[in-house]
């Protein structure tokens, strides 16, 4: 995967290629880092169990790295001098985590409570609906993690998507527990404090998710401003202006992960 990263006339012009792989153990700091902007400081003590749990499900999701051009027989013959430089090369992950199972860990019983108490807090319509959603023992929950560094374009995104799509329908074959009935994305988010032209307008830090939020069950927004520590984490000064730095919760059937993908491929232009 090429992508070409291009500037203002009279600046840089760079082009990286990206690799898509699965996730491995040399990944589990890049990991951890990614979800460390996602989350800001709300599962903080539970970061590594998180990174760990993705690292080790390698057989749904990805992480983007930069290709080095190396062949495998290379990459062997390196390994034990790469696997420092591929901790911090990790760009972007893709994946799912049955939350719905495994409660048992501090992770997941954490981003339970998270779902839970923001929506209380923050839901005007039901507050108590992603409650009932996931006391629900019908129902099977994925939390779609899709994050990377702030200055990879979207068009990552589809090739990402349509992989854990394909990754997700060979563990249902293979009887793993990834059939699920609704899948849940947490969306980097910000918006222009006070009254300005762009009023309460909220923007998405990962441009194709607010093509997905016309898909959505339901969603709502909460604030991290007093948890941002780093442009990573939303914070954002454009010319002068201050934003508040938001995280918005979607709720999807598992239906619409393929609309999704649809969206992506007629609305995201390739590189």
């Amino acid at each position: 995967m090429y992508l070409r990263k291009s500037a203002n006339s009279g600046r840089l012009v760079i082009n990286v290629a990206f690799d898509a792989r699965p996730p491995c153990d040399a990944d589990y700091h890049g990991v951890r880092r990614l979800l460390q902007q996602l989350f800001v400081k709300q599962i903080n003590d539970e970061l590594s169990e998180l990174a760990n749990l993705i690292v080790a499900q390698n057989f749904v999701g990805c992480v983007l790295k930069q290709d080095n051009g190396k062949d495998s027989d290379e990459e062997d013959s390196d390994e034990s001098d790469d696997d420092d430089d591929d901790d911090d090369n990790v760009f972007a992950v893709n994946t799912v985590i049955n939350i719905s199972q495994q409660q048992n860990l501090s992770c997941i019983e954490r981003i339970i409570s998270l779902l839970k108490t923001t929506c209380q807090a923050n839901h005007s319509g039901d507050p108590s609906r992603m409650t009932k959603l996931l006391d629900d023992t019908s129902k099977q929950i994925g939390l779609l993690i899709s994050e990377r560094f702030i200055n990879i374009p979207p068009q990552v995104a589809l090739p990402s998507y349509k992989s854990l799509k394909s990754d997700m329908e060979r563990a249902v074959r293979k009887k793993r527990k990834f059939d699920f009935s609704h899948l849940v994305l947490i969306s980097k988010t910000y918006r222009a404090k006070g009254e300005g032209q762009m009023g309460s307008e909220i923007f998405y830090s990962n441009a194709e998710e607010q093509l997905f939020s016309d898909m959505c069950e339901f969603s709502f927004t909460y604030s991290v401003a007093d948890q941002r520590d780093g442009v990573s984490d939303g914070q954002w000064d454009d010319e002068g202006g201050d934003f508040e730095s938001l995280r918005t919760v979607m709720v999807f059937d598992a239906s619409a992960l393929g609309h999704m993908i649809d969206k992506l491929e007629s609305e995201v232009p390739s590189t």
